[in-house]
């Protein structure tokens, strides 16, 4: 009983405290998306999947924004990196192929509300990554779309380096 009192003391008060900045993602017509063809699920999963871990990249970053912070993203279309090909021989599932000619893309508008739910920045982004498969790639374990995680994840960091959105650490400066 004592224990059941101390852990609802505790989550009262930490209830009070500020949360981080917080992400919310909304989608556009997935039909009428390049590329989010699965090759070894049905549509319906690979869909939820695409929501549930292009949330979890969003959400993730958001933290890096100060508490009470958020940044709402209205995706409009995906090419995802590589290309569906037929499978290899005893295989029946299509595979991705990636080579460089099939780059991830990415678009999407945005806005950043402050603490007091004012849009502090706006956008319409059209993110390419033409480069992906030559840069250094560490996978995060986050995500199965690394090369998209990646260029989200490099888009957010110039939002912040040039000054467009704040971080909890403060506006960093471009170039450093």
């Amino acid at each position: 009983m004592k224990k059941l009192l101390l852990v609802l003391s505790v989550m009262a008060v930490c209830s009070g405290v500020a949360q981080a900045g917080e992400a919310k993602l909304n989608w556009g017509k997935f039909d009428d998306f390049t590329d989010i063809v699965p090759s070894h699920e049905s549509k319906e999963m690979f869909r939820e999947t695409i929501q549930k871990e292009f949330a979890a990249v969003f959400n993730h970053l958001a933290k890096k924004l100060p508490d009470g912070f958020e940044l709402e993203v209205t995706v409009t279309d995906i090419d995802l990196a590589g290309d569906i090909r037929p499978g290899m021989w005893l295989s029946t599932h299509e595979i991705r192929v990636m080579k460089e000619i099939y780059w991830p893309r990415m678009n999407f508008s945005f806005e950043l509300r402050n603490e007091k739910k004012e849009v502090i920045a706006t956008g319409k982004e059209e993110l390419r990554d033409m480069d992906y498969l030559r840069r250094v790639r560490i996978p995060s374990g986050n995500t199965s779309f690394e090369f998209e995680e990646k260029m989200i994840q490099d888009w957010f960091k110039k939002q912040i380096a040039t000054g467009n959105f704040p971080s909890k650490e403060g506006v960093a400066v471009a170039g450093k």
